[in-house]
């Protein structure tokens, strides 16, 4: 359902209006709306001159009022700031109603999602807590993710840290000066 403007719907009218009440033409020039849209408007903006009252049709209401909204920003900031917990206590149809609903009454308190970190970032966040810079608890605040977030990164870079010093998949060579001589070398591959 497409939603027009005041304006457009003022604009439609006064055409309609001008073509002696034939919608054809009016939405002929305009490409909108359809011929019930019209006279309904029509009917609105009649309603409007008789009585100097402008018409509300095509404004949003809200299906919450704001003691309801409020309980549930309250709720939201009180109970862990998770959006499923207060959408299933309060009710809430869905988390985008809910976080306009927070960022309406409770600007910059909804816990943001950023996107995936840059392994860059990961690396450096985990060094300041290795070399004893700052807590994991600083350095995942530096980013907007948990503290155990940022112990994780710190294992896992560690792990890969430790397989690269000694190599498991290789067998340890005996001798592991090069053999110049191409005798000998081929004396080993016809021995195998």
């Amino acid at each position: 359902m497409a939603r027009y403007t005041r304006e457009q719907r003022r604009r439609a009218v006064e055409l309609y209006v001008r073509y002696e009440c034939c919608a054809a033409d009016a939405i002929r020039e305009l490409g909108y709306p359809s011929r019930e849209a019209l006279r309904m408007w029509h009917r609105d903006w009649l309603e409007e001159q008789r009585t100097g009252i402008p018409s509300t049709r095509g404004e949003r209401y809200s299906r919450y009022t704001l003691e309801q909204r409020r309980a549930a920003v309250d709720h939201y900031l009180t109970h862990g700031r998770r959006a499923s917990r207060t959408i299933r206590q309060m009710g809430y149809p869905s988390k985008t109603l809910l976080a306009s609903g927070i960022d309406e009454l409770a600007p910059g308190e909804r816990r943001l999602r950023h996107g995936p970190i840059p392994e860059e970032l990961k690396r450096e966040a985990v060094l300041k807590v290795a070399s004893g810079g700052a807590s994991s608890r600083e350095a995942a605040e530096g980013l907007g993710v948990d503290s155990s977030v940022v112990r994780n990164w710190k294992r896992r870079l560690l792990d890969k840290t430790k397989g690269a010093a000694v190599a498991k998949d290789e067998p340890e060579r005996k001798d592991t000066a090069p053999q110049a001589d191409a005798d000998a070398l081929r004396g080993e591959i016809a021995s195998l």
